[in-house]
């Protein structure tokens, strides 16, 4: 070898360049989507099932590339050392490590990953082939380390790594949904299965200003009349107020009784032990419980333990399925395209349904707390003062007003994008 000449840097150069590709390589194929990737090998492109393979088989490729850049970094620092001691003596070894430990990790390291993290699938295949070369070569070493990792790991007592996240099943199902291979109703179906053990009672229940009850004093033709007014099969009864519920009961099993009794029947002798929950319980906890009860509805309690609402069966399976329509519901669109760009909203629905269905994106931060919110209840919380018809916030580029009002409780709103209202402040 010549006395730090410029074959010796010309090799350093090399050298570096082979660390730059290992960076981008490893931090491309840890960014990319493995659902956008699986996609691309569906469709027969040829380089992105080797990026599948290599994403398939990860433990191997991440041994390939931290062989690699051992290889790449220490070749790089070990012809650096002896080409400037050979020049320029011993003296000059400390300032030369410092200089290369910089250059190392500037132009090998931070400046290769922070491009393969802005552009991951792009560069992980246009890395794979040669990638998938250096995998083959080094398969013997990568081997041993995979076996060697896996013995610590079965000392250490270390769990299985979750494979596929919450996220990417979504990314899954979007994929299907659009490529057709999965109608969009069984997508939607698919979709709510994951959001159901997330979801809480407070998300789907009837509120209390809603709920039809029975006053255990009331005399028989008049809750006979009640009965008449409604389409319920069920009906909570109260003492005294709503906020004392004793029981529930079965309509047809009033009827009959009334039929033969008349004004002499014992009301609460018809009446079925009440299920009480909480608010904050979970759904997918509710139902078997409901299931194991015989119970077809619950009596939701507040904080304070008076009656917050109530839940029904039907109400947990619509959050599976879909609106449930029984022959004598009134049809009512939930949320209606107005034509110019705003959409008029019910209330009632939650707040991640409709920005979905508008398709409005919000960050990843604030999908718990929508999930399990109602629009009017979020629009409410934005004022100190009770909301009037026109009173309105903003929320990124949405603008958000009250439509209408119904005794203090907000029943419709208006929900339009920021940029919609420029246009027509310009028009």
């Amino acid at each position: 070898m010549d006395d730090g000449g410029l074959a010796t840097w010309l090799i350093v150069a090399a050298c570096i360049l082979f660390a730059d590709y290992i960076a981008v390589a490893e931090t491309a194929l840890s960014s990319v989507s493995r659902t956008r990737i699986r996609t691309l090998a569906e469709r027969g492109n040829r380089r992105a099932g080797k990026v599948q393979e290599a994403l398939d088989h990860f433990d191997r490729t991440i041994s390939t590339i931290l062989i690699c850049t051992n290889i790449s970094h220490l070749a790089a620092a070990s012809l650096v050392t002896v080409a400037v001691t050979r020049r320029w003596g011993l003296s000059a070894v400390t300032i030369s490590t410092v200089v290369t430990s910089f250059a190392v990790f500037f132009l090998a390291e931070m400046l290769p990953k922070s491009i393969a993290k802005k552009y991951p699938e792009t560069l992980s295949l246009a890395c794979i082939d040669f990638l998938s070369i250096l995998i083959l070569v080094f398969r013997p070493c990568s081997a041993l380390l995979a076996a060697i990792g896996n013995t610590a790991a079965r000392i250490g007592g270390g769990e299985q790594e979750v494979s596929v996240t919450e996220n990417e099943l979504y990314d899954i199902i979007e994929d299907m949904t659009e490529s057709g291979s999965l109608d969009e109703e069984h997508g939607d179906l698919i979709s709510s299965a994951l959001q159901f053990n997330d979801l809480t009672v407070e998300s789907i229940l009837t509120p209390r200003v809603d709920v039809v009850a029975i006053d255990i004093d009331d005399d028989p033709e008049a809750i006979l009349d009640q009965i008449r007014s409604q389409n319920h099969s069920r009906l909570p009864v109260y003492e005294g107020s709503i906020d004392n519920v004793i029981g529930i009961l079965r309509i047809r099993r009033y009827i009959r009784a009334y039929l033969r009794q008349g004004r002499d029947l014992d009301l609460r002798s018809l009446l079925d032990p009440p299920l009480f929950v909480t608010r904050t319980g979970n759904i997918d906890e509710l139902l078997p419980v409901m299931s194991r009860e015989r119970q077809n509805m619950a009596i939701v309690t507040d904080p304070y333990g008076g009656t917050a609402g109530i839940i029904t069966v039907e109400d947990i399976l619509e959050t599976l399925v879909g609106e449930i329509w029984d022959e004598d519901d009134v049809v009512e669109t939930a949320i209606q395209d107005q034509g110019d760009g705003s959409f008029l909203v019910d209330a009632d629905e939650p707040v991640a349904d409709v920005l979905d269905e508008i398709e409005f994106e919000y960050p990843d931060e604030d999908k718990e707390e929508f999930l399990n919110k109602r629009i009017g209840e979020w629009v409410y919380e934005q004022f100190t003062n009770v909301p009037r018809v026109g009173d309105s916030f903003t929320y990124r580029d949405l603008v958000l007003s009250v439509a209408r009002m119904e005794h203090n409780r907000i029943r419709r709103v208006i929900i339009r994008h920021q940029t919609e209202e420029k246009k027509e402040g310009t028009a």
